[in-house]
């Protein structure tokens, strides 16, 4: 049955992390050492996470996913103009020094900002989660994607307007309907410097900087960041990615999500001291 984003998940809470407002699921009875930090990918906001986040918690895992900075419903989003990846990451990184270290998991764009983050501060692990890859490694969508995809990410010269949520039904072809207009009604547009980064010229994450476990995990349909990209980027990592197997873009809410988590879980258990 698919996932109710609309609602608040049990025990959820929202709170604030250095410059960032986030949700949180606090473990009850078990205690895990590690605790997670959800960094989420374009147009979307902490909410994506409502269906990892409980479940982490409840296995152990105190969960926190924010907002990426002016992406929270009550922020004025025209103060999204202008911002690139590495004002995001810079977000990121004093939320985590706020938790002395958590695992940071990110998705799609968000995967790149946890990367930035990673190499400019020390968290205790990196998870990928059909993570948008840092420069070096092409990012090529699906072909019958990409003339779309480049025209609504870069738009025409010297453009300045943010960008829109445009083809939910690539982004989110697996998800219902239900959950579709739900991300959609609660989109936030993303700045154009920071689209074009991802679609043109993404940023430089040094592989020696980043010094903790790495995890990359992948769907095997994903039309946005396709298997290629997804094995590159964990072979840049010298790791093995998961792929899994009849998923796309939203590994978070699809069908089959807890095998996401407990993948995650997994690996921290063995790999996160």
């Amino acid at each position: 049955m698919p996932f109710d984003l609309s609602q608040p998940a049990p025990g959820e809470s929202d709170v604030r992390l250095g410059p960032l407002r986030a949700l949180r699921w606090q473990a009850q009875e078990l205690q895990a050492p590690q605790t997670l930090l959800a960094v989420h990918g374009m147009w979307v906001g902490a909410p994506v996470w409502r269906a990892l986040g409980p479940y982490l918690a409840a296995q152990g895992y105190t969960t926190y996913a924010v907002w990426l900075r002016h992406h929270h419903p009550d922020d004025d989003r025209a103060q999204l103009h202008g911002l690139g990846l590495a004002d995001y990451a810079a977000d990121v990184v004093e939320a985590a020094q706020a938790l002395d270290g958590p695992v940071l998991v990110g998705h799609s764009m968000g995967g790149l900002v946890a990367q930035l983050a990673a190499a400019a501060g020390a968290p205790a692990g990196l998870a990928l989660l059909a993570s948008a890859p840092p420069f070096g490694i092409p990012p090529i969508p699906r072909l019958s994607f990409l003339p779309a995809a480049a025209r609504q990410m870069v738009g025409r010269p010297f453009e300045r307007r943010p960008v829109d949520v445009f083809a939910p039904q690539v982004f989110m072809e697996r998800l219902d309907e239900r959950q579709r207009q739900t991300l959609g009604a609660r989109a936030a547009p993303e700045p154009r410097r920071a689209a074009r980064q991802l679609a043109l010229w993404p940023p430089r994450v040094r592989r020696a900087h980043v010094r903790c476990p790495v995890f990359v995990g992948g769907g095997d349909l994903d039309p946005v960041i396709i298997p290629w990209v997804t094995r590159r980027l964990a072979a840049r990592y010298r790791v093995v990615a998961a792929m899994y197997e009849d998923r796309g873009h939203m590994l978070l809410l699809e069908d089959g999500w807890r095998a996401v988590a407990d993948d995650l879980m997994l690996w921290a258990d063995r790999y996160v001291e």
